[in-house]
């Protein structure tokens, strides 16, 4: 039977026992036996005064009953004492219980959070105890609780007794239907009732410790269901709001149209975090453009610079690339460069000529007019730019999912023999047939940016390609993660925008061997993008198409920590544990939020 420590060394006393007055109870005559307190107890009651709490109810003039504890509120007043400690429910001192010896749960995962939980309110469910012979008292159902309860640091716990004449095969068929009888509350179940607590007015860090999350998750679900729009959204429909993804949905509160996208994604059937992941990727990916273009206007406002919407501009109108022999420092003195914003970059202004023949320029390629162009054929062609800056919306949305991917893969601190060999052969394939571009694009910029990002390295430490190995991890056995990442930085340097168009702007040579990548990824348990599921499958992608097929139907599952045998990041516990140490304690913390 494994009984899993929750913190070494924790030392934390349980909360005081409430007090009733001596004379309150004593001028109840159902409270005054005639019985005198043992000399023994008198003693230790005048040396240490009560110690066991006294089992109190109120009857229904609400009188205060004492159950359980006549001889020490004898002692108590015997010894002058002004105040006893009571309890509304019977409860037992631990020391005093010895745990079923054949409890049927192998495994009693007494964790952190549920040590916590005791820590902060108390076991609340009675333990089951039978007198067995020889005066032991045997715990047969609550044995979870009664070793949580110790780790916690109780005394005492709430018990009931269990039938005297209850024999042996029935203790063990008593632990099949209380288990069976037992359902955990389902994480929409288990927000209401944490949103409710707070409207009671329990502070965050008690809320916290009893249902074993983190602060900052319990204020980000006080935060979404105190505003009425994204308590709607999150209460909507069948999908289960993990934090993470209702902390990104407080980023959309100002943003209708972000938050009704997400909202009817996550509505669907069938919708998995994936998806809900997906969607918020893209319309994160959306409002950081639109951060970016404004910023770039500013500042060509700020420099003086002419800005002009699109269908201000004349047939005649180039941007600046098109133009020949003058460079686009050059072209910044002429009279008719102006600023039109990008549709397809999406996130900058183009310069153009508003009249390139005016101003004696040279354009390159094709210079027909499109005055003769049908109305139709103008409203095809905007429909397709359309696409392409949605496409390429999802295309850099893609592309920051699938390298936190990576670089969670690489930052594991284990892997199973299988996933393990894969990583060993992919490097191989990359270093011994040549076919993925390592020896022209290993050194380029855009690899050693990507694999900064997937060695985790911050911004100083990213400045120096020649120290990477230095800030990498040291232990060998994770030899096949740094190098495929280093594999990865390469083929992710080569994964362009122009690997999913399949337009006039088609580039097989970029779509075909990022295709493959991608397949190499999702053998890894990787969860292909839409966009990039129609890129490895060879076909045209549709942007109006958001469901995450892949992610619905993919038979290939990403490694969990616990298939692979890996242990959490400790610098990332670590960093949890000390932001909620530096967090105020529950009295303060309310005071604080």
């Amino acid at each position: 039977m494994t009984n899993t420590k929750a913190q070494a060394g924790v030392q934390a006393a349980p909360a005081p026992w409430p007090t009733l007055g001596v004379a309150e109870l004593a001028a109840h005559p159902g409270n005054r036996r005639d019985i005198e307190a043992p000399a023994d107890l008198l003693a230790d009651v005048k040396e240490n005064g009560v110690e066991e709490p006294l089992y109190v109810v109120r009857t229904n003039g609400n009188v205060p009953q004492v159950i359980d504890g006549f001889q020490r509120l004898a002692a108590a007043v015997a010894a002058g004492l002004e105040t006893v400690p009571v309890t509304p429910r019977p409860v037992i001192r631990i020391g005093a219980l010895t745990p079923h010896p054949k409890n049927a749960r192998e495994d009693l995962d007494i964790n952190a959070p549920f040590v916590d939980s005791l820590r902060a309110e108390g076991c609340r469910i009675p333990v089951k105890v039978q007198r067995l012979d020889g005066g032991v008292l045997q715990v047969n159902d609550g044995n979870r609780r009664f070793f949580g309860s110790k780790d916690a640091g109780l005394t005492h716990l709430p018990y009931e007794w269990d039938d005297d004449d209850r024999d042996a095969a029935g203790q063990f068929l008593d632990m099949i239907t209380t288990a069976q009888h037992r359902k955990g509350l389902s994480p929409s179940e288990m927000n209401v009732a944490m949103f409710a607590a707070s409207e009671a007015g329990a502070q965050i860090g008690r809320i916290a410790k009893a249902a074993g999350v983190r602060q900052k998750d319990v204020r980000t679900l006080v935060k979404v269901r105190s505003d009425a729009a994204l308590n709607a959204a999150v209460t909507g429909g069948s999908y289960e709001w993990t934090f993470e993804h209702m902390t990104a949905l407080t980023e959309f509160a100002d943003d209708p149209e972000a938050l009704a996208a997400i909202t009817e994604v996550a509505a669907k059937a069938r919708a998995t975090p994936r998806d809900v992941e997906w969607i918020i990727t893209v319309e994160r990916t959306k409002r950081d453009q639109q951060v970016k273009a404004e910023t770039h206007r500013a500042e060509l406002e700020a420099d003086g610079q002419r800005i002009r919407e699109a269908e201000e501009l004349s047939e005649r109108a180039l941007p600046v690339w098109r133009l020949r022999e003058i460079s686009m420092e050059e072209h910044a003195q002429c009279k008719g460069q102006v600023w039109v914003f990008d549709e397809q970059r999406g996130d900058r202004y183009e310069p153009y000529c508003s009249a390139p023949g005016l101003y004696g320029h040279v354009v390159s390629g094709s210079t027909s007019s499109g005055d003769t162009k049908a109305p139709a054929e103008k409203e095809a062609e905007r429909a397709a730019r359309a696409a392409v800056k949605k496409g390429n919306i999802d295309w850099d949305a893609s592309e920051a999912l699938r390298h936190k991917w990576i670089t969670d893969l690489i930052k594991r601190r284990s892997l199973s023999k299988n996933t393990t060999n894969a990583l060993i052969g992919h490097v191989n394939e990359a270093l011994l047939s040549g076919t993925w571009g390592i020896s022209e694009d290993l050194n380029k910029g855009a690899t050693t940016e990507n694999l900064a990002t997937f060695l985790g390295l911050n911004t100083q430490q990213a400045q120096d390609r020649a120290g990477f190995a230095g800030h990498a991890a040291k232990d060998p056995r994770r030899a096949p993660q740094l190098q495929f990442a280093a594999i990865a930085a390469v083929r992710e340097k080569s994964a362009t925008r122009s690997a999913w168009r399949t337009d006039d702007q088609h580039a097989p040579w970029t779509r075909k061997p990022t295709g493959q990548w991608f397949r190499v990824l999702e053998s890894l348990g990787y969860q292909l993008t839409p966009i990039e599921q129609s890129v490895m499958d060879g076909e045209p992608y549709d942007p109006a198409k958001k469901t995450a097929r892949a992610a619905i139907t993919s038979g290939s599952e990403p490694e969990t920590e616990q298939e692979s045998g890996a242990e959490e990041e400790p610098e990332a516990e670590e960093a949890e544990e000390a932001e909620e140490a530096d967090e105020p304690s529950s009295d303060d913390d309310e005071a604080a939020a």
